[in-house]
This record gives C-alpha cells, sequence and structure tokens, in this order.
C-alpha cells in the first residue's frame, strides 16, 4: 500500500455522508516490507519541522494514525 493510496481511500470515507464515521476504525495488516516503508513515510511526515526530523525513527510491529478522526491501524500481517 502507498501512502497515496491510503489518502484517497480515507477521503472516500471522509467525504461519504452515508458511512457513520462516530468510533470508526480501519485496521491494515500488511507485509512487513510495506508496513515498514508506511511506518517510515508517516514519521517523517509527522515529525519534520523546518525540513528536519525532531526525534529519531523506531519501527514497531504496530501503529496508528488519526485522520479526520478516523483511526486507522497498521499492523504486520502474520504470515
Amino acid at each position: 500500500m502507498k501512502y497515496e493510496i491510503l489518502i484517497e481511500s480515507v477521503s472516500e470515507i471522509v467525504n461519504n455522508e452515508l458511512i457513520y464515521k462516530d468510533g470508526l476504525e480501519l485496521v491494515y495488516n500488511l507485509t512487513a516490507e510495506n508496513h515498514k516503508k508506511l511506518s517510515e513515510h508517516f514519521f517523517y511526515k509527522i515529525n519534520k519541522v523546518n525540513g528536519e526530523s525532531i526525534d529519531e525513527y523506531e519501527y514497531t510491529e504496530e501503529f496508528e494514525v488519526d485522520i479526520a478522526n478516523i483511526l486507522i491501524k497498521f499492523v504486520v500481517k502474520d504470515e
């Protein structure tokens, strides 16, 4: 999964008035490689100030992101 595809998918949910969103959580089970890439992407997108990372990246097997009050969890898929 690429970041752009995720944002497009969440935008569809946010803009669809037929979907009840209060308390909505999404869980994506990703391959280890895909999970790590997306984890790094979000980390650096969220933790940059003036183009510099304010924290050091540390990989975890699960992370969460809140986009438009929708909690999105990313976990490594069991193989």
